[in-house]
């Protein structure tokens, strides 16, 4: 075995994000533009499931693994779905083995490892994006570029505290941004 399988997401398009960025930085309150870098699009996640050498021969058997669709919470979230894959002896899947089962009859074990690839610009990008939608009489600090241009509209959280908005709900530990 000591296979990998990799699901990788494209959350947003790049587009969507630079049409609205001016709009999103002026609604959270970030005026200083020697930090920007520190704001980062998800550029995509990539799910990995290592499957490690079986111990012994197995007997035969199937890996099942869920559909990408199971990986979205909501239409902008993702997370590990409570049983991403599993093994079955029968080619169905119905009969799913437990992993404490499937290490008894030698089935390789697989660890689970989320990566995201990330992207960001300094400040001289943002404020030439200003510069360009204010010369074509878009309001660089509102969402009009991005309407204009059929993008998803991104919606901030009223409840986040802007000093915090950069934070997710995801333990760091689980979670590298190294990329691939």
């Amino acid at each position: 075995f000591n296979t990998r399988i990799v699901l990788q997401i494209y959350p947003h398009d790049e587009g969507a994000w630079l049409s609205q960025a001016n709009h999103v930085f002026s609604r959270l309150q970030i005026t200083s533009r020697s930090n920007l870098k520190d704001y980062m699009r998800i550029e995509a996640i990539y799910f990995i499931i290592t499957i490690e050498s079986a111990p012994v021969d197995p007997p035969a058997g199937f890996l099942f693994i869920c559909p990408r669709e199971d990986f979205r919470t909501r239409s902008t979230s993702f997370s590990w779905p409570k049983c991403p894959a599993y093994w079955s002896l029968d080619p169905d899947g119905i009969e799913v083995l437990s992993v404490e089962k499937a290490a008894r009859l030698g089935f390789p074990a697989f660890q689970l490892a989320t990566k995201i690839k990330r992207m960001f610009w300094d400040a001289s990008v943002y404020d030439g994006l200003r510069r360009f939608h204010k010369a074509k009489g878009f309001d660089p600090e509102s969402q009009d570029v991005a309407r204009n241009l059929g993008y998803p509209l991104y919606k901030l959280c009223r409840d986040v505290n802007p000093e915090f908005a950069h934070l997710d709900d995801f333990d760091e530990a689980e979670v590298t941004t190294e990329e691939l």
